[in-house]
Order: C-alpha cells, then structure tokens, then sequence
C-alpha cells in the first residue's frame, strides 16, 4: 500500500496550522471553522486562489444577507435554517458561484445559529463567525502562495509523457497482436484517463496565463499552445488505438494487402510521434531533409492505401476507412506539433 504525500496535502495541512495559530492568538471560539474554511479554500494554483477569494465574497456577501434576513422573518429554527441554506445554494448556483457553495453554507449556518432568543441577533457574535471564515480562506491563500508554488508546466508535461508513452506502446503491441483483447482495453481505458487527467490539468495552467507576476510571459505562452497541441495530437492517437482494436481483425480477414499497409502506416507514424515528443525534450534533433523525407513516405503510404481501396465494396469500406481517417487526422496533427515545437528551438536560438 503506498503512502505519498503530495504537495496539495502538505500545504493543506500547512493552512490549517497557520488557521488555528491564528485564532489561538486572538483566543478565537469554534476555531474548527476557520479549520475547515482553510481546507475547503485550498485550490490548485494561485491564479485559482485568488479567483476563489472574489467568489467567496461575492457568494457569502449573498449567504449572510439570507442569513440576517432569515434569523429576522423565521427565526433560528433548525427548520429555517435549512430553507435558507436550501435559497442560498439555488441562488449562488443561478449567478455560477458553484465553487464556494460549502463556505457559503459554513458561513450561514454560523450565522445563524450565533443569534439567540429566536429573532435577535447578536453582531459581535457573528462577526467573530464570519471572521472565522475569512482567516481559513486567507490563510490558504497566503500558503498557497508562498509555500512551493507549484510548476503546473513540469507537472502538465509529465502527465502528458506518461500518456505518451502509453499510446506508443499500445500503437506497437495492437497490430503485432502480442497482447490479449482483455488486456488492450484495460490499456486503453487507462490510456483515456491520463489524456483526460492532462487535458483537465491543462485547465489550471490556461487560468496561471492572467497572473501578473509570471517570468518569461511569451515562453509561458509559447508553451501552453504546444501543451495544447500535444493534448490533441494524444486524442487522435487514443482514437487511432480504439479504431485498430475494432477493426485490424477484421481488415486483416477480409483484405491482408490493405492491412499490410495499415501497420506499416501505424509503425510509421508512431516513430514520427516519438521523435517529436523527444525533439521537444531536447534528447534527439530531427534533421529537417530526413523528417521530410519520412513525411513523404507516409504520405505515399496513405496514396496507397487509398488507391488499393479504390473500388472496394462497401463492407470493407467500413472496416478500413475508420482507421485510415484516423491515421490521416493524427498525421495532420502531429505535422502541426513539429511546426509548433520547431518554432520553440528557433525562440530558445534567438
């Protein structure tokens, strides 16, 4: 069983000290609040912290009008209480303020259960509540942002090699047939995950491009659409793997000449891909004449493809053309990405 400790959790851990330091302080009541406020508040990247700290006032700004509101028409029931939180939730999801609905509720069950005696409300006592809310929230933010900033390019790049590398070794072993049906798809629902894993960490990094303090900003851009590219050049791939699972079997049954082709295209192309990933890391460096001249044999490669399939009825068509299309779309999109990664090592040059 592993046991690993990530940053994320490190600096979770790192809030919630500095919260009940803080309260400890200023001998603050219920400091489990702020407690919980600071877990909730942590969030992956700065940009996204500082994004979090504007929503929480907007949406508690909302909750604690409901609450005062509440306390004065229904009293502090346990009954009214829930209506509130019930409002308040349909309120925040209405203006898109979906992220902070756990510090809103926090907020205004404090809130009203500070006010005693059914409709009176004791202020001083909710403002050392809302206090509370605001030091979890706050020192999250301070964590997050002093204590290892994380490196979401580092972090992105890494989750798209390992997707990478699973691609290229399903894209050998599914037309050699060394492997079993079972066990491609497990693959290949693993493989599904990490592109999607990478294309939800992508996200985070587009958030980082509006923070003012970022070095190198034209690198930092530079980067994100070749990440991007990189992304689409590993969903055409996954759509390529998916296709030959369902269908080399059959193409090999009905049209050995045609699948001959296929794999040969396949080995290809997937030699192509790894020589541009690796281009990126600096680790080879592709001369331009022999990449053209690989391009080219793959080009004629696919002219024969579709030459031999000139004339084939329809059944084979359908068995043969999803994978070819595949093979042509993940061309088109790797050809981008060497452009993309070429014009990287002429910036680095300059």
């Amino acid at each position: 069983m592993e046991f690993n400790i990530g940053p994320r959790m490190l600096k979770t851990g790192l809030a919630v000290t500095l919260t009940l330091l803080v309260t400890g302080i200023f001998d603050m009541e219920y400091a489990v609040i702020a407690a919980i406020a600071a877990v909730i508040a942590m969030q992956p990247s700065i940009m996204r912290s500082f994004n979090y700290i504007k929503e929480v006032v907007i949406a508690n700004s909302v909750g604690a009008t409901l609450a005062i509101l509440g306390v004065f028409l229904l009293g502090s029931h346990p009954i009214s209480v829930g209506a509130v939180v019930i409002l308040s939730i349909a309120i925040n999801i209405k203006l898109g303020l979906t992220k902070t609905i756990s510090l809103t509720v926090l907020t205004i069950v404090s809130m009203m259960v500070a006010s005693h005696g059914g409709d009176q409300i004791n202020f001083v006592y909710i403002l050392s509540r809302v206090s509370l809310v605001a030091i979890g929230v706050l020192s999250a933010l301070i964590v997050n942002v002093l204590v290892n900033p994380p490196n979401h390019q580092k972090i992105l790049f890494q989750m798209i090699k390992e997707a990478s590398g699973s691609t290229l070794f399903l894209l050998r072993v599914i037309p050699s047939n060394t492997m079993s049906v079972p066990q491609i798809r497990d693959e290949e629902r693993k493989v599904e995950k990490q592109i999607n894993k990478a294309r939800d960490y992508f996200d985070i990094i587009t958030d980082e491009k509006n923070r003012l303090f970022i070095r190198k900003r034209r690198s930092f851009f530079r980067s994100i659409v070749i990440y991007k590219q990189m992304i689409q050049v590993l969903r055409k791939k996954h759509t390529l793997i998916v296709e030959l699972e369902k269908n080399l079997k059959q193409i090999e049954e009905m049209a050995s000449g045609k699948s001959f082709l296929i794999k040969k295209l396949v080995s290809e192309i997937n030699n192509y891909s790894e020589n541009v990933f690796l281009m990126y890391e600096d680790r080879i460096v592709l001369d331009r004449d022999l990449q053209k001249e690989t391009k080219q044999a793959m080009s004629v490669t696919i002219n024969n493809l579709i030459d031999a399939l000139q004339g084939t009825d329809y059944e084979k068509w359908h068995y043969v053309f999803p994978v070819a299309n595949s093979i042509v779309e993940l061309f088109y999109e790797l050809d981008k990405l060497e452009k993309y990664v070429r014009k990287k090592e002429k910036h680095a040059e300059g």
